[in-house]
């Protein structure tokens, strides 16, 4: 398809570009593949999160009331996994 400027064309319209949308890179068995790793990664953070919840249950609530500053924090706030972390090593 070819792009004929006439002499109706205004010339605002002359100079116009055509816009290439590009294709989906992700297609057939390498879509598969990629499908299959997000799951995996999904399933890796997924794990991590739940570690981390299983550690908040077993900290004490003194020391984590102690540790994260008491009423600073919000009380339906938890712990951050860097905070987590920390209250596990002391």
């Amino acid at each position: 398809e070819k792009n004929y400027v006439t002499h109706d064309t205004p010339p605002n319209l002359q100079y116009r570009k055509k816009v290439h949308f590009r294709t989906n890179p992700y297609t057939g068995p390498q879509a598969a593949s990629i499908a299959r790793r997000n799951a995996r990664e999904r399933n890796r953070v997924k794990q991590v999160n739940d570690g981390f919840n299983a550690l908040r249950r077993h900290l004490p609530a003194s020391v984590v009331a102690e540790l994260s500053g008491g009423a600073r924090r919000g009380s339906g706030k938890k712990l951050s996994k860097v905070d987590t972390l920390r209250m596990v090593v002391q």
